[in-house]
C-alpha cells in the first residue's frame, strides 16, 4: 500500500500479517504436514505465524520436535513455536522441549483433552505458569463450551499472575472471555474458530487491542473436506475486514 506524504514524497506502508494460532501434525485421520503448513501460509500471504503440534495428543514428543525443526528450515523465524504441554509430558518428558534448541515464544495447554488435570485445583497448571513466567512468554488456554474450559474457570490465573499473559483460545464462551479482557490487562483473546459475530462483539466493547488474528489452521479442513483452505482462509479474513475500521483491523492481524 503506498500514499504520499505531505511533502509529496512517496510513503510506502507494508501491511504485515500474522497468524497466532496454527496448527502442524496429526489431527484425526488427516496429517498436516510441515511442507502443507508452509505452503499454505504463503499462498493465503502470511508473514509470520505461531504453531503447535496437534501430535502432541499422541505423546510422541520426537515426531512434534521433527515437525518444528522442519518448519523452522522451511520458514526461519517467519514461524513463531508454541509448547504445547500435556499433563503427562510435564510429569516427566519436558526436558525434551526445554532442551531442543527451539526458541519456544508461547505455551499452550488444552483443558477440554486433560479437564482434571488442567483443572485450576490441581497444581499442575500453576507448574506451567510458572515455566511462562520463567520463559517471558505466554500461555495459550484452550477454552471451550464444555463446562471444564469456559473462560470464567481460569479468572483466579489471571487475577494471581498479573505478570503472565494468557491468550485465551477461541473466547469461549464469548460473554465471559469478554469481561475477562475488560477487567484484566493481561488477558488476551484469539479469534481461532470464532464466528465473525463473536468477533464484532469484541470490537464492538472496545476491545480491538485485546483480539488476535488466528484461524486453527489447518483443522477446519478436518470440518469441511470438500473446501480448499485458501478460499476459506481469505474468506474469513475479507469477512473480519467488513467489521472493523481499518486500524482495528491492522491491529488485531499484526500489532496485537
Amino acid at each position: 500500500i503506498s500514499r504520499y506524504g505531505d511533502k509529496g514524497s512517496r510513503e510506502i506502508l507494508v501491511m504485515l500479517l500474522i497468524d497466532s494460532h496454527i496448527h502442524v501434525g496429526q489431527y484425526f485421520d488427516r496429517y498436516f504436514s510441515p511442507q502443507d503448513i508452509s505452503s499454505l501460509m504463503k499462498a493465503v500471504g502470511v508473514d509470520y505465524y505461531a504453531v503447535s503440534s496437534t501430535t502432541m495428543c499422541e505423546e510422541n514428543y520426537p515426531k512434534v520436535l521433527d515437525e518444528l525443526h522442519e518448519l523452522i528450515r522451511l520458514d526461519g523465524d517467519k514461524m513463531i513455536p508454541i509448547m504445547w504441554i500435556t499433563p503427562e509430558g510435564l510429569k516427566g518428558n519436558i526436558a525434551w522441549f526445554l532442551e531442543s534448541g527451539i526458541q519456544w515464544k508461547c505455551l499452550k495447554i488444552h483443558p477440554s483433552l486433560h479437564p482434571d488435570k488442567w483443572s485450576i485445583k490441581e497444581g499442575m497448571i500453576d507448574e506451567v505458569v510458572d515455566i511462562a513466567r520463567e520463559l517471558q512468554v505466554p500461555l495459550l488456554i484452550h477454552t471451550g463450551n464444555e463446562e471444564c474450559c469456559h473462560a470464567q474457570i481460569f479468572e483466579p490465573l489471571l487475577m494471581r499472575n498479573l505478570d503472565v499473559m494468557f491468550i485465551l483460545a477461541h473466547g469461549r464462551t464469548i460473554n465471559e472471555a469478554i469481561s475477562l479482557a475488560e477487567i484484566y490487562s493481561n488477558a488476551y483473546l484469539d479469534s481461532a474458530f470464532m464466528p465473525i459475530p463473536d468477533m464484532q462483539q469484541i470490537i464492538s466493547h472496545g476491545l480491538s487491542h485485546k483480539l488476535l488474528w488466528g484461524t486453527d489452521m489447518c483443522i477446519p479442513a478436518h470440518f469441511y473436506p470438500n473446501a480448499d483452505m485458501r478460499v476459506y482462509y481469505t474468506w474469513h479474513l475479507n469477512e473480519l475486514s467488513k467489521i472493523c475500521s481499518a486500524a482495528e483491523y491492522e491491529r488485531i492481524t499484526y500489532h496485537n
